[in-house]
């Protein structure tokens, strides 16, 4: 386990306490537990936007399938 010290604001510190407090309860640990809940969220959001960002890329650049490119799917439903 790690110790990680962080400075906030205090009005987004005050915030942050009132919400853990009505989310989580309070009590010993609760701040860290909401922390590391946010800090995972985190994470799996840029991980998100990693992916969407890569997929956009390939859909851009089109696939081939053989000899015939196709960029949309109307262009498949257009091919005669």
């Amino acid at each position: 386990m790690a110790t990680i010290t962080i400075n906030l604001d205090d009005e987004l510190n005050k915030k942050f306490r009132e919400i853990v407090k009505q989310k989580v309860g309070e009590g010993k640990g609760t701040i860290g537990k909401a922390i590391e809940e946010a800090i995972v969220s985190w994470i799996e959001e840029k991980k998100q936007v990693e992916i969407r960002k890569r997929m956009l890329e390939k859909l851009n650049k089109g696939y081939r399938m053989g000899k015939i490119l196709i960029k949309s799917r109307d262009e498949l439903y257009d091919r005669k």
